[in-house]
């Protein structure tokens, strides 16, 4: 891993964001964060490709392993589909993002946001919509 350094770049300035995550039966949980840069990027994307990757080796799918193992955190598209494929699990088995999830409360909101924050870090846009009834992850249209 090689670190680039560019010391004429312009500081980021923070960026609001909206995740809004509709399950598929119609309910809604949202976060609102503040990012104050680009830097969490590798980080969100290896907690995202760490959950995709649980869930398939605790499902019994095989998980071929790359030589490099890391994740491209500027691969949006790839993100995407292991957000929604993460989203879907806890959605089906334990009803993560619904009120009515048996999971303990505190446990719940904690990966609630958790998830929400690394989405918000990867996904392009100030509202960001992940739409389990459609299967779609992008911009929220209307979501102010």
């Amino acid at each position: 891993m090689s670190l680039i350094i560019q010391p004429n770049a312009a500081a980021s300035e923070p960026v609001d964001k909206r995740v809004v995550l509709k399950t598929k039966v119609g309910e809604m949980v949202s976060a609102e964060f503040t990012l104050q840069d680009e830097n969490g990027r590798p980080s969100a994307a290896e907690y995202i490709n760490h959950l995709y990757k649980s869930i398939k080796e605790k499902l019994g799918e095989v998980v071929i392993a790359q030589l490099d193992d890391s994740i491209d955190a500027n691969n949006v598209t790839e993100l995407k589909k292991q957000i929604l494929y993460i989203a879907a699990f806890h959605d089906s088995m334990f009803g993560t993002f619904n009120r009515t999830s048996k999971l303990p409360e505190e446990e719940r909101k904690d990966f609630i946001e958790i998830f929400l924050l690394a989405v918000a870090t990867l996904i392009p846009g100030r509202n960001i919509l992940v739409d389990l009834s459609k299967g779609t992850v992008g911009e929220g249209a209307g979501l102010n």
